[in-house]
């Protein structure tokens, strides 16, 4: 067994050393290596495979590198977009604010008495109640029964007055009754305007032979003194004659937006 062994390793070097000189002549001519040329033969198609696996991999991270910078990207930009819708909602928040103030100033000369500016610092407008909180109180000189006034028109009277703010309730609100004047283009014509809990006015006691139909403004008639006169009041809906009680009737949008009231004018004292 050794002795063959030891010529198997015999024949092994023997063979090596023949390859190798016949190598270095073919090489030495300048022919080609049939052995170097079936290597390179066997190898270049694995090189080419772990070369296109390499590449597959480089481009693989390369793109979820990429994935991850567009999602901070689109997080930023999200953010970004957040942050512009608020400020944008507050300079529409505040544009509105100052256009309310500008019909304030205009509205303040044709007011007899003495007004003060006020802020509305809490709206509860759910059906039945229809009330709204203002920044002004008895501290103030406001009493219960004083008239509240936004730049749009009427917004409704003092119920009660606490000592540094004040509750009023709104036009809409039930049981509120108010004289009022139709300025149709033929006639005007008066009558109640009445609050009846829900988004509209009720506007009776219209003669039936008034010419009163949709689009008319409607304005406050100053009967009794506790409103002033021509304030806006809202726009007529809808008019229909209530045959039992011989008077036509119509409902009436208000010109005020209650929810979105921010800032107002009530009267001081009696």
């Amino acid at each position: 067994m050794r002795r063959r062994r030891r010529y198997a390793w015999a024949f092994l070097a023997l063979a090596g050393m023949l390859l190798g000189v016949y190598h270095n002549h073919r090489v030495h001519h300048g022919e080609a290596n049939l052995i170097t040329a079936l290597i390179r033969g066997l190898l270049t198609p694995l090189q080419r495979t772990a070369q296109s696996t390499t590449e597959s991999a480089g481009q693989l991270l390369a793109t979820l590198t990429h994935a991850r910078e567009a999602l901070r990207e689109y997080d930023h930009l999200a953010l970004e977009n957040a942050r512009l819708k608020q400020e944008l909602e507050q300079m529409r928040a505040v544009a509105a604010e100052n256009e309310s103030l500008r019909q304030l100033l205009r509205l303040r000369p044709q007011l007899a008495g003495e007004w003060q500016g006020c802020r509305v610092v809490a709206v509860y407008p759910q059906a039945g109640q229809q009330t709204l909180v203002i920044d002004r109180g008895a501290r103030d000189g406001v009493m219960a029964g004083a008239p509240v006034v936004a730049g749009e028109g009427l917004v409704g009277v003092v119920e009660r007055a606490d000592a540094t703010t004040s509750l009023v309730r709104m036009l809409i609100a039930p049981r509120m009754a108010v004289s009022a004047r139709a300025l149709n283009a033929q006639k005007a014509s008066t009558g109640v305007c009445e609050g009846r809990g829900e988004s509209m006015l009720l506007l009776n006691f219209i003669p039936p032979e008034a010419p009163l139909q949709a689009g008319d403004r409607v304005v406050t008639a100053g009967l009794g003194g506790k409103y002033p006169p021509n304030l806006t009041i809202g726009v007529v809906e809808r008019v229909w004659l209530d045959r039992q009680y011989s008077v036509k009737k119509a409902w009436v949008r208000p010109a005020v937006d209650f929810e979105r009231l921010s800032v107002a004018l009530v009267k001081r004292g009696r």
